[in-house]
């Protein structure tokens, strides 16, 4: 995850640092130096878990591309729809099904 996260106050850190935490697929999250935030899964995100990961790099203004590798035939339907606030910043506009 991005580590260019600006926070305004302690409370903006901690309430971030809290809700990541409270994913529920989330196993751990450490700094890592130049790795930056690591953030290891104990499973693959699920739909709750997903909505809750783009909410927060969305609130945060994180880099979203990433989250496009948990698409799933699964959770295509609602997680590739263009109407949605995160489609451009995961999946860079394209509309078509991998």
């Amino acid at each position: 995850m991005d580590t260019g996260v600006i926070f305004w106050h302690r409370a903006d850190e901690r309430a971030f640092f809290e809700w990541l935490e409270r994913i529920s697929c989330v196993e751990s999250v450490k700094g890592e130096g130049q790795r930056g935030l690591v953030v290891r899964l104990k499973r693959r995100p699920g739909q709750d878990d997903l909505r809750q990961f783009l909410a927060l790099a969305h609130r945060y203004g994180l880099e979203m591309s990433k989250f496009a590798k948990f698409e799933t035939n699964a959770n295509r339907d609602w997680f590739r729809d263009p109407k949605m606030f995160w489609y451009k910043q995961v999946f860079g506009g394209a509309s078509s099904t991998n």
